[in-house]
């Protein structure tokens, strides 16, 4: 039976009381002694086959121990309270107290030798031993089994083996982690990794960081557990190492990395322009192993290099998404432009369509070379719809005027090989705004800090309600259907002045450009499903001062095919970009005011479609100023451009195209 030192007793008799099974923090609580003390004890208990850990997961809090079918049966007796002083009378038992349950029986003599007398040296004298052994030759040897002996050998050896085998096994397993795994820094510090180390004593192991003893590990019984400090990046090998005194050293290693840094993605922000509606293949790398998702699309990577085609670009940016083994994330927006079409064209209103003497005059600049595109107006300032619209809301409101026939206007300039846009003013809009009013919609309008209709433009709607959203989709939808080549937004933006002058429904002091952004990714969206491009007239001081009329023009640019700045030297202050007179110098100031555009739109590959002048004001207008602008905007290396004549009235001798 087990020798047990009185601590092992009194670790044993708290198991008994608790059942059987017990915490070592329990035990430690009711015996009184440290935790390392009660652990040591219930490890000898362990290798006495009296106790026993219970099955449980490491990293996950102390396991249970439990009493063996062994120890319920000796544990009562051998748990008895400490030794006492030792009897003094020779019956008392040298074991008492040491943990065993039995004494040894003292053997009575035999009952046919209980009559004799005790020898004493005199008596002793009178027995005369022979003087030479005495023989019985009538008994027969016994033969030697050879067999026996040799099979008890085998046995005897086959135990030996046995038993160095397992004295051999050792098991070491490792938890809080797994080989290989990647790990950012913050996830891996301060995690317990620990190792449980069965078949040998786990007071001699060593645990080693990238061949290097660690400090600080923490031993309970033949289990160690080591709490990560911080850990540089990189590639990191763990070892524990447990010495033998017959057989050497065992270990058991495994692998990890560490790592906080994202993954790389070898993939342009903005792609060079593609043709509409026609396929496109996205090509580029990612870091080996990582996962790539672009556009909501898995992509599988070879060698860390990637290809995706794609039917036909998407309408607006395309989100990259990078994954790595350690959980790490790159993700950035992608914009594919469209490639935009050379455009050298003219404003037409909807009455001058409808009016044989300008409509021809717009005709013989097409037959002369002069343009390749007719912007005609589908809603204008003042709200009026001048096409046959079969919308719903601007019948409604009366805004239908049904001044020309859209499809065949388009058809008619297709057949001359010019290209048709549709301009529709969005926001200035005095014709819903009134009607909006009058029905007791009041958020469709933008109001006076005071709660009344803004006076100015004689009504601005609200970009923000989705009613004043839809009715100006429905049109683009009605146009797009017709086959119209673009439609371009104007007034694109909120009135002028101080945003606490005014309150617009839904927006109140926020900035309200990324809601025109917003309204311009629905609208990209419903246009490119007819191969519609779409393009955004934006005041000449958006590259600068944007903010003052929620014009963000970069932001903008993610969700149109071009951009066109109202650059007309008319409407330029004296002095601005060091320009003395704008308006008398035309192609100092629209060289400035697009250079400062291109600075702003540099790296979204989005086409530059500026307006320019053909009109009078303070300076008169003729054929030399309206070149003078087109040879600025060519010495950008712009040569797209719209020129805005309100009367519709061109200088055909100003109007040349420069040469790309």
């Amino acid at each position: 039976m087990p020798l047990l030192a009185p601590q092992h007793k009194l670790v044993l008799r708290h198991l008994l009381s608790r059942d059987g099974t017990a915490l070592p923090s329990e035990l430690s609580t009711l015996s009184g002694l440290e935790l390392e003390d009660v652990l040591n004890a219930l490890d000898h208990l362990h290798r006495t086959d009296l106790a026993a850990p219970m099955p449980h997961t490491p990293g996950l809090g102390e396991g249970r121990w439990s009493l063996t079918s062994h120890g319920r049966q000796v544990g009562p007796s051998l748990a008895k309270g400490e030794p006492g002083p030792r009897a003094q009378n020779e019956d008392g038992d040298p074991a008492e107290g040491w943990g065993f349950p039995w004494r040894p029986i003292k053997k009575d003599p035999p009952v046919y030798a209980s009559n004799l007398p005790r020898p004493t040296r005199e008596n002793r004298k009178g027995v005369r031993r022979p003087l030479f052994p005495i023989q019985l030759p009538d008994q027969v040897p016994p033969r030697r089994r050879w067999g026996l002996m040799a099979l008890a050998s085998v046995a005897t050896i086959v135990g030996v083996v046995l038993m160095l085998i397992t004295i051999r096994q050792v098991d070491i397993e490792i938890g809080g982690i797994e080989d290989g795994v990647a790990l950012q820094p913050n996830s891996i510090e301060g995690a317990q990794i620990s190792f449980t180390v069965s078949g040998a004593n786990a007071r001699s192991a060593q645990l080693l960081l990238d061949d290097f003893p660690v400090s600080g590990v923490q031993r309970y019984g033949n289990r160690i557990v080591w709490l990560v400090p911080p850990l540089t990046e990189g590639d990191h090998s763990l070892e524990l190492v447990v010495q033998r005194r017959l057989y050497g050293q065992v270990s058991r290693s495994i692998d990890f990395t560490v790592d906080g840094t994202p993954p790389l993605i070898g993939l342009p922000d903005v792609l060079e322009p593609v043709p509409m509606n026609e396929p496109v293949t996205i090509a580029g790398t990612s870091e080996p192993g990582a996962t790539l998702v672009v556009g909501g699309v898995p992509i599988e990577t070879k060698d860390g290099s990637f290809v995706l085609e794609l039917e036909e670009p998407p309408a607006g940016p395309v989100s990259v998404l990078a994954i790595d083994r350690a959980g790490n994330t790159s993700t950035f927006n992608m914009i594919i432009p469209i490639a935009y079409p050379r455009t050298q064209g003219v404003h037409v209103s909807a009455a001058a369509w409808a009016h044989d003497g300008l409509k021809n005059s717009v005709l013989d600049l097409i037959r002369a070379g002069k343009v390749t595109a007719v912007e005609i107006s589908l809603k204008n300032e003042s709200g009026v719809v001048g096409y046959d619209s079969n919308v719903p809301l601007a019948i409604e409101t009366g805004a239908a005027d049904n001044l020309f026939n859209l499809r065949e206007a388009i058809e008619e300039l297709h057949a001359l090989d010019v290209r048709v846009i549709g301009r529709i003013v969005a926001f200035r809009d005095p014709v819903l705004a009134k009607y909006a009013w009058a029905k007791g919609d009041q958020d469709w309008v933008i109001q006076t800090s005071d709660g009344r209709p803004l006076s100015k433009y004689g009504g601005f709607t609200n970009f923000q309600n989705s009613g004043v959203q839809k009715y100006n989709l429905d049109i683009a939808r009605e146009a797009a259907e017709a086959g119209i080549d673009d439609v371009l937004w104007d007034y694109m933006r909120r009135p002028e002045g101080r945003l606490d002058s005014m309150y617009i429904p839904g927006v109140g002091l926020d900035d309200p450009s990324p809601v025109i952004v917003d309204f311009l990714r629905q609208s990209q969206s419903l246009l490119r499903e007819f191969g519609v491009f779409q393009g955004v007239s934006v005041f000449g001081i958006s590259a600068t001062r944007g903010e003052f009329i929620a014009q963000d023009v970069a932001a903008m640019a993610q969700y149109v095919d071009y951009v066109s700045p109202m650059v007309y030297p008319s409407h330029w202050s004296r002095g601005e970009y060091g320009v003395t007179h704008p308006e008398a110098q035309p192609y100092d100031i629209t060289r400035a005011s697009l250079a400062d555009f291109q600075r702003v739109l540099d790296g979204t590959n989005t086409a530059l479609v500026p307006w320019l002048q053909d009109f009078s004001m303070r300076v008169p207008y003729g054929p030399a100023e309206v070149k003078a602008q087109i040879d600025a905007a060519a010495s950008l290396g712009i040569y797209d451009w719209l020129i805005w004549d309100p009367t519709v009235t061109y200088t055909s001798e100003g109007i040349v195209a420069a040469k790309s």
